[in-house]
């Protein structure tokens, strides 16, 4: 299975327009996802420092609720 960067905890987004996104386990940055960059380092294999973001439920209330309605 291939790693989604995006819901990866490690992933950033840089302020640098050449290199915007980043992983901080790898230390790198690039114009390409990083688990791209990962797999031709390692001559193919996936990337092993994916984990997934932690969820956290929001407090706002949700006004598209039909029981506020």
């Amino acid at each position: 299975m291939k790693p989604n960067c995006m819901k990866c905890k490690h992933f950033y987004i840089t302020y640098d327009q050449r290199t915007p996104r980043g992983c901080r386990i790898y230390s790198i940055q690039s114009a390409s996802l990083p688990s791209q960059v990962v797999k031709t380092a390692n001559g193919g294999a996936e990337c092993i420092g994916f984990e997934e973001k932690l969820k956290t439920k929001s407090t706002q209330k949700d006004l598209n609720d039909p029981k506020y309605w």
